[in-house]
C-alpha cells in the first residue's frame, strides 16, 4: 500500500513507494492538464459568438469553453521516471552484491474511494462568466477525465479570447480524491460521551391519631440534565510533517462526525406520581418513599494506530497551461485558430442539444464488457435517437440534435452486457437535461465490495472470517451472501456479485475471529456502503462506564465503594474494576477493549459510608446505561433577614430565632441572628432539605428595648427566602 507520508519529487511528479513491496512505486501527476486525445490534439474549443439583432436584455451575444481535462502523468515523464527507479534499483543491487540483473521497477496503480473536482475560470459565476458545467466528479480510472463547459458573457468572452493566448495560464482546476492509505507512526483516539440524568423522590407521610384526626403529606423532587462531549487526540509520535498531522487530524474528525451522527440518545420519561398513592392504599403503610435514578449514556472511544487504514486526499491542483503554450508532437505550438471560432448567430432557428455519455466504471477488473447508451430527444418535429457504446472509462459518447419549443430535455436507458454471460440489465426510461451523463458503477447491476485487512496483527489474530450479505427484496433480488477469508497469506478479496438491478442498499457484514491463543470472538452485524471494506482488530472497539457520585461529600459522604464487572458471554471476555469516589475525586471514567461495543452486560455493587460511620449497601445491579449514579443528594436554602424597618434609638437588640424540621428525612435545624445597632444590616441563615415541596421554616423574635421591656413576636411560620423585621412587635 502506497507510504503516503514520505513522498519525493521525480520530473516534476510526487513518487511514492509501497510499504511492503521495495520495487513498486505510484506515481502522481503534479497537476492536471487539458487532455490530449489519440491524434495528439488537446481537447479543447473556444466559442464566441454574437446575436444579429438586438435582444430586450441588451446582451449582443458570449461565447463558451468547452474542454476536457485530465490528471495523467505523460509517458514521456513516466518513461523517464521509472528510468531513474531502475537505475536506483539496479544501485542498490550491486552495493548488496547480488547477482544481476535486479528486479524490474513496477509502476502501481492507484486506488481511489471517491473524488470530485471543480474549475474556475475569471471571476466564476460573476459579470465575465455566467455559468460552468461540469459532472463535479472525475473518473476514478484510466486518466481520470473531467469534461467542462463555460458560458461567457460578451464581455468574458472577450476578455478569456486573450488571456488565453498569452503565456502562463487562466483555467484553474481543483480536484479531491480520496484514497486508502496506511496510517503512519501516529496515534489517533477519538472519543464521545453524551448522557441524560433523571432523578426523581417522592414521599408520602401518614400520622394516624387516636384522639385526632389523622394527617396526610406528600412531597415530590424531580431533577434532569443532559451533558455531552467529544474530540480528536492526536499523539505524532516521531512525525513532525504538519501536513500529514493534518491529514490524520481532519480524518479522525470525520470519523467522530459519522459516529456521533449515529450515536443519538431519546427522552428519558417522566415517573408517574401516583405509582407511589397506589402503593400507599395497597398496602396499608404509613410511610412510603420513593427514589427514582434514571441516566441514558452513550459513549465510544476509537483509537487508530500505525497500520490502520485511514482516507487520504492529495488535494492536486493548479492552473492548466495556455493552449497556445503547449507543444504537439511536431514539436510546434499548438496555433489559437485551429481551437476557436467566432459564430455570427444569423439564424435564430438553430439551437442544439449536446450530450457527453460515459461509464465510470472499471471495466478491466468487472465482469462488464460494455454498456449501450441509447438517447432520444423527441419535440415538436424534432425526433432524434443515438446509441452509444462504451466499453472502458475514457471513453466517451456524444449524441447531438437540434431543439424545438425551447425544451433540453431527453430520455435515455441503457443496457449493460456482462462478460460470459447472456443475461442482461437494462435500465428504466430516464429523463434529464444534463450534459455530461455518467453511468456510475452501482448503476451496472454488479455488486463490487473490495475486502481488505486493516490494523490485522496476524501474530495474535490467526485467521479472520468475513460474511458479506446483500437483499433487496422490494426489487426481486434474495439474499446473498459470501464468506471470506483473511489471514497473513490472504490479505486481499474481491466480492463481485451480478444483481442484475443497480444497487440500492446498504450490505451487510461480520466477522468471527480465530484467535492465536484458541478463542474465538464473534461481532455484531454492521452495514456498510463503501466500495472498500477495511478489516480491524477484534478489540479495536472500547466500552466506557461512567461513575459518578453525588450529594454531600463535605459533611455527609466519606466514600463510596463501587465494584465493576463486564461479561459477554457470548464470547467467553470478562473484565473487573473496582472504584473508590471521595471529596477529592467523586468521578472515574473506566473504559476497556471490547469484541463488541452493544455485546456484553455491565453490573455493580456499591457501599456507601457515611462520615457518622453508617454504612448503605447497594447489592449487585445490572447497569442499564453507560453512567453510573450513586450518593445520597440534600440541598440547602438560604434564608436572608433583613432589619431595614427597625428604629434602633428605640430598639436596643434582636434576637431572631429560625427552625427547620424535616421528620420524614431526619432533619432538623435552628438557629439564631442578632441584630444591633452598627452591625451588619442583613444576616443570613441556611438549613439543609431533600424534599424540594417542603421549604417552611418557623421564626420568632425578641426585641431588647432602649427602655428596658423585652417585646416577642410568638414563632410564625413562613417560606420567604427573604425575612423583613417589623419596626417592633405588635
Amino acid at each position: 500500500m502506497l507510504m503516503w507520508d514520505k513522498p519525493e519529487v521525480l520530473e516534476g511528479s510526487t513518487v511514492y513507494r509501497d510499504h511492503a513491496d521495495g520495487t513498486t512505486y505510484y506515481v502522481l501527476p503534479s497537476q492536471p492538464r487539458f487532455r490530449i486525445d489519440d491524434n495528439g490534439q488537446p481537447v479543447f474549443k473556444f466559442i464566441k459568438y454574437r446575436f444579429p439583432i438586438d435582444r430586450q436584455d441588451g446582451k449582443k451575444g458570449g461565447g463558451f469553453l468547452i474542454a476536457d481535462v485530465e490528471f495523467v502523468v505523460p509517458e514521456d515523464k513516466l518513461a523517464k521516471i521509472r528510468a531513474i527507479l531502475q537505475e536506483r534499483q539496479e544501485q542498490d543491487w550491486r552495493n548488496r552484491g547480488l547477482q544481476p540483473p535486479a528486479p524490474q521497477v513496477k509502476i502501481g496503480q492507484m486506488s481511489f474511494l471517491r473524488g470530485s473536482a471543480s474549475i474556475t475560470v475569471l471571476d466564476s459565476a460573476g459579470a465575465f462568466v455566467e455559468k460552468i458545467t461540469s459532472p463535479g466528479a472525475p473518473s476514478l480510472y484510466g486518466k481520470m477525465i473531467t469534461p467542462f463547459t463555460v458560458e461567457l458573457s460578451a464581455e468574458g468572452a472577450t476578455m478569456l479570447e486573450q488571456a488565453l493566448q498569452d503565456k502562463g495560464g487562466i483555467v484553474q482546476v481543483a480536484y479531491d480524491i480520496w484514497m486508502p492509505v496506511r496510517l503512519p507512526a501516529i496515534t489517533a483516539t477519538v472519543w464521545f460521551n453524551a448522557e441524560k440524568f433523571m432523578e426523581f423522590h417522592q414521599a408520602i407521610d401518614v400520622e394516624e391519631h387516636f384522639w385526632s384526626e389523622d394527617s396526610y403529606r406528600q412531597t415530590l423532587t424531580e431533577k434532569m440534565t443532559e451533558t455531552n462531549s467529544g474530540g480528536v487526540d492526536i499523539n505524532p509520535g516521531g512525525v513532525t510533517d504538519q501536513k500529514v498531522l493534518n491529514a490524520v487530524r481532519d480524518w479522525a474528525w470525520k470519523n467522530l462526525e459519522d459516529g456521533v451522527a449515529k450515536m443519538l440518545l431519546g427522552d428519558i420519561p417522566p415517573v408517574d406520581p401516583n405509582a407511589a398513592s397506589v402503593w400507599y392504599k395497597e398496602h396499608d403503610l404509613e410511610n412510603v418513599n420513593i427514589d427514582t435514578v434514571v441516566s441514558k449514556a452513550v459513549s465510544f472511544r476509537r483509537t487508530y494506530k500505525e497500520g490502520a487504514i485511514m482516507e487520504w486526499n492529495p488535494s492536486p491542483r493548479g492552473t492548466l497551461p495556455n493552449i497556445t503554450g503547449m507543444v504537439g508532437r511536431d514539436g510546434k505550438p499548438f496555433k489559437w485558430s485551429d481551437f476557436s471560432r467566432v459564430v455570427d448567430l444569423n439564424d435564430p432557428f438553430f439551437k442544439q442539444l449536446n450530450v457527453t455519455a460515459r461509464a465510470n466504471a472499471d471495466f478491466e477488473k468487472l465482469p462488464l464488457d460494455s454498456i449501450e447508451v441509447k438517447l432520444e430527444y423527441k419535440q415538436g418535429a424534432e425526433h432524434s435517437v443515438k446509441e452509444v457504446l462504451l466499453k472502458n472509462p475514457d471513453e466517451v459518447g456524444k449524441f447531438s440534435t437540434y431543439i424545438a419549443n425551447d425544451s433540453y430535455k431527453y430520455k435515455y436507458s441503457y443496457q449493460v452486457n456482462y462478460k460470459n454471460a447472456s443475461e442482461r440489465y437494462q435500465s428504466a426510461e430516464i429523463e434529464s437535461d444534463e450534459e455530461h451523463l455518467t453511468i456510475n458503477v452501482g448503476d451496472t447491476g454488479i455488486l463490487l465490495v473490495d475486502i481488505a485487512q486493516g490494523d490485522l496483527n496476524f501474530d495474535q489474530v490467526q485467521e479472520a472470517l468475513v460474511t458479506l450479505q446483500y437483499e433487496d427484496e422490494a426489487n426481486g433480488i434474495r439474499p446473498v451472501e459470501q464468506v471470506f477469508k483473511l489471514d497473513k497469506d490472504h490479505l486481499e478479496h474481491r466480492w463481485v456479485h451480478v444483481i442484475f438491478q443497480p444497487r440500492r442498499n446498504p450490505y451487510r457484514y461480520r466477522v468471527k475471529y480465530y484467535m492465536a491463543d484458541g478463542k474465538e470472538f464473534v461481532n455484531d452485524w454492521q452495514t456498510g456502503g463503501s466500495p472498500k471494506l477495511f478489516i480491524d482488530d477484534p478489540f479495536s472497539a472500547s466500552k466506557t462506564v461512567n461513575i459518578r457520585g453525588f450529594g454531600d461529600f463535605d459533611t455527609r459522604i466519606d466514600t463510596i465503594f463501587v465494584d465493576l464487572k463486564y461479561r459477554d458471554d457470548a464470547n467467553a471476555y470478562t473484565q473487573t474494576h473496582s472504584v473508590a469516589l471521595t471529596k477529592e475525586s467523586t468521578f472515574e471514567d473506566w473504559t476497556f477493549p471490547v469484541v463488541s461495543e452493544t455485546a456484553g452486560k455491565v453490573t455493580y455493587s456499591a457501599n456507601i459510608r457515611f462520615r457518622d460511620g453508617t454504612v448503605r449497601q447497594i447489592a449487585e445491579t445490572a447497569a442499564e446505561q453507560g453512567t453510573i449514579m450513586l450518593g445520597d443528594a440534600v440541598l440547602y436554602q438560604d434564608i436572608e433577614v433583613m432589619p431595614d424597618l427597625v428604629d434602633f434609638e428605640a430598639v436596643k437588640l434582636i434576637k431572631v430565632t429560625l427552625h427547620y424540621e424535616d421528620e420524614a428525612n431526619g432533619i432538623d435545624e435552628s438557629g439564631d441572628l442578632v441584630f444591633k445597632k452598627g452591625a451588619a444590616d442583613t444576616l443570613r441563615w441556611s438549613f439543609p432539605y431533600k424534599d424540594k415541596t417542603k421549604k417552611s421554616y418557623d421564626w420568632s423574635a425578641s426585641y431588647f428595648m432602649a427602655d428596658g421591656s423585652v417585646k416577642k413576636i410568638a414563632e410564625t411560620e413562613s417560606s420567604e427566602k427573604t425575612l423583613v423585621l417589623p419596626e417592633k412587635p405588635a
